[in-house]
């Protein structure tokens, strides 16, 4: 995707330094070894803020802290849910959110 740039009057001097495209893989997968994306089925999370057809993108590389959301598994399920520091099979780490309002 590219930004789009409109010129009226004088240039900014700043213009050299502006970046025009953005990499979405490396902005939303950095370190794409370690990460997967879920896509959350069903509406069991407004607690959490997350919605049915949002992707949850799970960093496994990360240590949770108290208050992360994490995937886990139970009883051989994905589960989501917030660290409180006893959770046992933790997936990951969910480090990003991505929601699309539209299709």
């Amino acid at each position: 995707m590219k930004r789009i740039q409109r010129t009226t009057g004088f240039g900014s001097p700043a213009e050299a330094y502006a970046e025009n495209d953005i990499d979405w893989t490396s902005l939303l997968l950095p370190k794409p070894h370690a990460m997967y994306v879920f896509t959350i089925n069903g509406s069991g999370n407004e607690e959490y803020k997350i919605c049915d057809k949002d992707l949850a993108i799970i960093d496994c590389s990360l240590i949770p802290r108290k208050g992360d959301l994490i995937i886990h598994t139970v009883d051989g399920e994905f589960g989501i849910g917030e660290f409180v520091g006893a959770e046992k099979d933790i997936v990951g780490v969910v480090s990003r959110l991505v929601r699309f309002l539209r299709s």
